[in-house]
């Protein structure tokens, strides 16, 4: 067979062949087997023929749905890539659609239906913080268990957001034993809720655009002129409404290609299912199987091993994972030991991290020595079984971080953060939140700390004063950052070197009072500490569900503790697998109340999927040895006082029977080793233009914000801005579409498009005044040039290679009689920024323009609503190419983490974290 090879990567030139040419390919993808690199080449295949000058497939005809978005960025740049490589520059890849189907989905609603341009998405933890406070109109309360106990606020609040999202996410196969459910019924108060709020959620997503999908005449018909091909990625993972939103694109025309591996489903209790992949042949026509099994990797003893094993599934599609040279395999790399208890099964991993680090590892064609970032430890239950082993890391000074939420309250600056609270509720004395950041050990100055106690003092006093209704003031967000402030903390004055994972970890509590205060918010000022108070005490702890959230960008030289759910798509040069103890993985099936105490199981399709059974645990405990590209280390131990936990798990038994794994310690002294090198932390890097902004003003505060976590507080006029925006896009599309605007229509586009949601009544009725002020001027200054509008709300994306490229939207262009364009921004009161800033950001419009048509823009615009006023300047092209630099130079201070401060009077004043800066320059 021939073998064709890119970048280090031997692919079977028949199995691209096949996969390119036919329309309804499915790539069956063994794990590490490149299958991103194959799909990059299908879209270069699909784009030749207009490329060279045809009448092709265009980039806008290509919808690529990935499972996350960091998938979608390494696909995206892989694409950019290959298509440079291919054809040169290509334009219009910004109309190409990489991303997942909930983004893809929630575009289409915001685009192509106006009533939704508004509308917020509640992640999962805001979803519950809304049924809690809103119990009885979201049908909470209302609704009972299939034996007719009435469901509780808090204590059901979960399952019940489960039901829900199988009612409008799975397929009904018998509705009969649906007739009379309450949850059926509070359902639909909960939507009713949501459309009266302006909120979606991940479900209503999905649901309301399927319906638009089927529905919507003109919708079809758009889209059937444009998608002409689709690509699903990880399609193994996909659940029911989501084949849904596939079906009805490939209803229109489309041709399909999906890619997955059946033997890493992982999702079915979230309601992905198997059968999705296993069944394809049979639900579409013209099906071409194609299979990649050589492992690019991971060394032969990991992917023997891992093969081995998978190989007991009953019912799997037909494959062989083969290994390739990736890397060199010697004895001793995969270890599988028992010991006494989790504490000494959590001392070997620490000390083997301290082991393991610097010896050599092959990366490409050199070599470099492993580093604590080169190490993950994958747990079934991050939050059961990861206290031994944090405490042993602790001890030995292995720096670690446990990616997403998962345990962040066990981490004693952030238990510090949660007592300050339970303070300002009156719950614990000074001398008790003192000794709390004391314990946290973070550097703080004991003056420092006084005068934080005190100011939180007074705030407490305030609030307890307050009249309802000055709630504005008494900020939960406002009060922590303050309180951080007056204590001094610093990165840099962190003892241990622990600064980068302690401000990691309070800037991901930040987000958790971001996740409350945006429900809420308005609350009077002692209902709302009470509140939160709670919150941090019975539910924060288990309201993000493991792997829940990790920030894109950030990643500290830290050995990664997390779920094998969230290890998917990643690897790493060493992996331990711990805590490998019967009925602990594979996982027991759990007791207590479920969302199938509410529904009956009988109305759905392949319901017994969400409940997990031993075949779903193996290809888990597969996706995590398939993880490790050399080193794998395996090991168990009893619980005392847990009779359920005395012996090994079948899966560490499995392993036992491989040649590869060894079954006492190793001695890796006789191994080469070289100074500990972390890999580049950065692989893809797609930034906003929001994310210039505060790059350019300050790296150190784009570090804080964007990389730590940190939420500025809420302010009350947010949402003015965007209300605007969205109000103009729908004049300009009308515009478009030939119709006429007239100025007395500002009063409806206000009524339809204002979203002030922590405006009280008075600031309301302002920003209402406001708004209807400017759309009247706007419309009547403009409305004779709406005839040369050429685009309106348009997405760009500017790939500046090596894997950098920044995507936002352009508000206008606007084109004269002679040919010029001019590309418009649009800018309401927003606080001023740094004339070099704005500078940067209009050139990247323009760069972004001429990417996505091949023409280059004439002219940029600033065009101030607020007074009606336009700032024009043409285009300049050396300007351009110093931006594509400057872009590019914060990709690489990314990618080392060379983010420092860059003092200036000017932009520390406008700073919401100058106090958290020591180079910071105050007033």
């Amino acid at each position: 067979m021939k073998i064709i090879k890119w970048t280090g990567r031997d692919i079977p030139i028949l199995s691209l062949r096949r996969l390119i040419t036919f329309p309804v390919p499915a790539l069956i993808a063994c794990a590490g087997s490149g299958k991103t690199e194959v799909v990059a080449q299908r879209v270069v295949s699909l784009l030749r023929s207009i490329t060279e000058g045809g009448a092709g497939c265009a980039p806008g005809n290509i919808v690529a749905f990935t499972f996350t978005d960091k998938a979608a960025a390494e696909l995206k740049e892989r694409i950019h890539a290959r298509c440079h490589g291919a054809f040169g520059n290509v334009t219009g890849l910004a109309e190409m659609y990489v991303g997942t189907i909930h983004g893809y989905c929630l575009e289409l609603l915001k685009s192509e239906v106006p009533a939704y341009m508004k509308y917020e998405v509640l992640n999962e933890v805001q979803q519950t913080l809304f049924i809690d406070r809103h119990s009885r109109s979201s049908g909470l309360t209302s609704s009972t268990t299939l034996n007719g106990v009435t469901l509780k606020r808090y204590t059901d609040t979960r399952h019940y957001v489960s039901a829900l999202s199988i009612l409008r996410e799975d397929r009904v196969i018998d509705p009969s034993p649906l007739v009379g459910n309450s949850v059926v019924a509070g359902l639909a108060s909960y939507e009713r809720l949501l459309h009266q709020k302006g909120y979606l959620d991940y479900s209503g997503i999905l649901k309301e655009a399927v319906k638009e999908l089927q529905g919507n005449t003109g919708l079809r018909q758009r889209l059937g002129e444009r998608i002409k091909h689709i690509i699903v990625d990880e399609y193994q993972d996909v659940n029911p409404i989501q084949e849904s939103v596939v079906r009805e694109l490939a209803s229109l025309g489309a041709d399909i290609c999906v890619v997955g591996d059946d033997d890493q489903t992982i999702y079915q209790w979230r309601g992905s299912d198997v059968r999705n992949i296993l069944d394809f042949e049979r639900r579409y026509e013209n099906v071409t199987q194609v299979r990649l099994e050589d492992n690019f990797r991971s060394s032969e003893g990991v992917v023997v091993v891992a093969r081995d094993f998978i190989r007991q599934l009953l019912r799997r599609l037909p494959k062989e994972m083969k290994p390739t040279a990736a890397q060199e395999f010697e004895a001793g790399d995969i270890v599988a030991l028992g010991f006494d208890s989790p504490e000494d099964e959590a001392q070997y991993i620490a000390d083997t991290c301290k082991t393991l680090r610097g010896l050599a590892i092959h990366e490409g064609d050199e070599k470099r020595g492993i580093s604590w970032s080169d190490m993950a430890i994958l747990l079934r239950s991050v939050r059961r079984d990861g206290g031994a082993i944090t405490a042993a890391l602790d001890a030995a000074g292995v720096p670690y971080v446990i990616t997403g939420m998962d345990n962040l309250f066990v981490q004693p600056e952030v238990e510090a953060a949660r007592q300050l609270f339970y303070f300002l509720n009156g719950e614990i004395d000074e001398a008790t939140l003192r000794t709390s950041w004391q314990v946290a050990d973070l550097g703080i100055a004991k003056k420092a700390l006084d005068q934080a106690i005190q100011a939180a003092a007074q705030a407490r006093k305030d609030m307890q004063d307050a009249k309802v209704g000055q709630f504005k003031v008494y900020n939960l967000q406002r009060q922590y950052m303050a309180f951080l402030e007056n204590a001094g903390i610093r990165e840099e004055k962190v003892p241990g070197r622990r600064g980068e994972v302690v401000f990691y970890n309070l800037g991901k509590f930040s987000q958790a009072i971001s996740d409350f205060e945006s429900i809420h918010f308005h609350s009077n000022p002692v209902e709302k500490y009470q509140s939160f108070a709670g919150f941090l005490r019975h539910h924060a702890e288990n309201a993000y569900p493991e792997g829940w959230q990790d920030n894109a960008f950030v990643s500290p030289d830290a050995v990664r503790i997390m779920t094998v759910h969230q290890a998917k798509g990643l690897q790493w040069p060493a992996v331990f697998i711990p805590q490998l103890v019967k009925n602990r993985f594979p996982a027991k099936g759990g007791g207590g109340r479920t969302a199938w105490h509410l529904l009956p199981d009988a109305a759905f399709d392949n319901a017994v999927r969400y409940k997990g059974g031993v075949e779903d645990e193996r290809r888990l405990f597969y996706v995590a040895v398939t993880r490790a590209q050399k080193f794998l280390h395996l090991s168990w131990a009893p619980h005392d006082g847990n009779r359920t936990a005395q012996a090994p798990s079948d899966f560490f038994n499995e392993m036992l029977a491989s040649k590869y794994v060894k079954r006492r310690r190793q001695d890796y002294a006789g191994r080469k080793r070289l100074e500990p090198q972390p890999k580049a932390s950065v692989a893809n890097i797609t930034l906003s233009f929001s994310d210039l902004k505060y790059f350019f003003e300050c790296p150190y505060q784009f570090k804080l914000r964007i990389l730590y976590g940190f939420n500025a507080p809420l302010d009350e006029a947010l949402g003015f801005g965007k209300s605007l925006h969205d109000a103009l896009a729908e004049v300009h599309a009308r515009a478009l579409r030939g119709e006429k605007i007239k100025p007395d229509e500002a009063k409806a586009l206000v009524e339809r498009h204002l979203r002030a949601p922590y405006a009280y009544p008075a600031l309301r009725e302002k920003l209402e005044q406001a708004a209807e002020r400017i759309i009247e001027a706007y419309v009547k200054k403009n409305a004779a040039d709406f005839k040369n509008l050429e685009f309106s709300e348009k997405a760009i994306e500017i790939a500046l290679g090596d894997g950098v490229s920044v995507a936002g939207r352009i508000d206008l262009v606007r084109k004269i009689d002679t040919g010029e364009v001019t590309i418009v921004d649009l800018k309401s009161n927003d606080r001023a920024q740094a004339e070099a800033v704005t500078e940067t950001q209009l050139h990247i419009y323009a760069l972004g323009y001429q990417e996505l048509t091949g023409r280059p823009a004439d002219y940029v615009e600033i065009y101030e609503l607020d007074e009606q006023k336009q700032k024009k300047r043409s285009v300049d092209n050396d300007f351009i190419e110093d931006v594509k630099r400057d872009v590019r130079g914060a990709a690489m201070a990314l990618r080392r983490n060379e983010l420092t401060p860059n003092p200036h009077k000017k932009t520390c004043g406008q700073c919401d974290y100058c106090n958290m800066c020591s180079a910071a320059i105050r007033n």
